[in-house]
């Protein structure tokens, strides 16, 4: 939990850059004429509403590896992966975005694997969409160091799963994040989402890169995920307010299971998330702590709450350790697949 992720915003404009003016070619005359169009070659631009299929793998795309720009789109991979070049541009294999005053909505992104990417997946500005049954593994570190007004300087990381920046209301479901250099599923000055039934493993290095990892988050839920083997598995940063985290299965990540994080700087106390609720979770065999509401110093220590306020509500959860507190968090549970919708493997919602 060395490094805080909270920085994608700055260098969104690279991300923006479009690859090229390639637009999908519209499918052969026939009795199917109109249900759908093909892609076929990076760069492709998706700004007209329809439905849209991957025709073969795009590997090693020089630049994103598909951009939608408009909303009403339905994309299908049709099992195939997309996979960007070795040349160091800080690129996505599928970016979605609008602007702040101009939403892009209901855009379907399904069935494939992106891999080997700055970003795997991103949506920016974009509501009531969906991401599902996809792979995004692999993803590459970049980083870049950001100034603060002090004038003190932060290393900021990147090469997340899926991201979500300034969005909202949007479905994450059935996705698999492996490998990636910071987080499987990051999300940041976002609201209303619904993050379920994923499963993270081995996201970033031995210090940091979260499972699933919310920042400035409000209203969304966390429900049924499964973290493993991730630097951290569910962490909540940056006063962040109003979200559930409920039948999650968070085990055995090199350092946290699930945190309310909020700062420890320069001699003040910042950020802690408040109003969020962690219900019915499994969250066990993390070594440094199962879970826990309390700052972090930029250093190896978390410090509790110095006004000695529960700032969010823990009930019914199963951990061995824990760091809050007195009474914030309560005393460790035993639950079974009843209780905890992630241990339901038959689940199809």
């Amino acid at each position: 939990m060395r490094k805080h992720r909270n920085y994608f915003l700055i260098l969104l404009p690279i991300l923006l850059l479009v690859a090229g003016s390639v637009l999908a070619e519209p499918k052969k005359a026939g009795p199917n004429h109109g249900a759908s169009k093909v892609v076929t070659a990076c760069g492709t631009v998706l700004a007209e509403p329809g439905n849209y299929k991957l025709a073969h793998d795009l590997l090693d795309c020089l630049g994103n590896g598909i951009e939608i720009t408009g909303s009403d789109i339905k994309l299908n991979l049709k099992g195939h992966e997309i996979s960007c070049a070795d040349n160091n541009l800080d690129v996505a294999g599928v970016i979605v975005y609008g602007a702040p005053d101009a939403m892009v909505r209901n855009v379907r992104i399904k069935n494939g694997h992106v891999s080997n990417c700055k970003d795997g997946i991103v949506l920016i500005d974009t509501e009531d969409s969906t991401v599902m049954n996809m792979a995004s593994t692999g993803n590459t570190f970049w980083w870049v160091w950001i100034e603060h007004p002090d004038g003190s300087y932060w290393a900021a990381y990147y090469g997340t799963g899926i991201t979500l920046y300034r969005s909202r209301n949007n479905v994450i479901m059935h996705n698999h994040t492996d490998g990636n250099a910071s987080d499987g599923i990051g999300s940041w000055e976002s609201s209303g989402n619904l993050f379920k039934h994923n499963t993270s493993t081995d996201n970033g290095d031995e210090l940091a890169g979260a499972g699933i990892n919310l920042s400035y988050e409000y209203g969304s839920k966390v429900l049924c995920n499964r973290t493993h083997g991730n630097a951290d598995g569910i962490l909540l940063w940056d006063g962040s307010s109003d979200n559930l985290l409920r039948g999650n299965l968070v085990t055995a990540n090199r350092n946290t299971g699930i945190g309310m994080v909020g700062y420890f700087w320069q001699e003040d106390y910042v950020a802690m998330p408040s109003g969020n609720t962690i219900r019915k979770n499994i969250v066990e065999n993390n070594p440094w702590v199962d879970v826990f509401e309390a700052y972090w110093d930029f250093g190896e220590n978390l410090l509790l709450n110095p006004d000695g306020l529960c700032r969010n509500t823990w009930q019914m959860n199963q951990f061995q350790t824990q760091e809050g507190l007195p009474g914030c968090i309560g005393t460790g549970l035993e639950l079974d697949e009843k209780d905890v919708c992630a241990l339901d493997d038959d689940h199809d919602d």
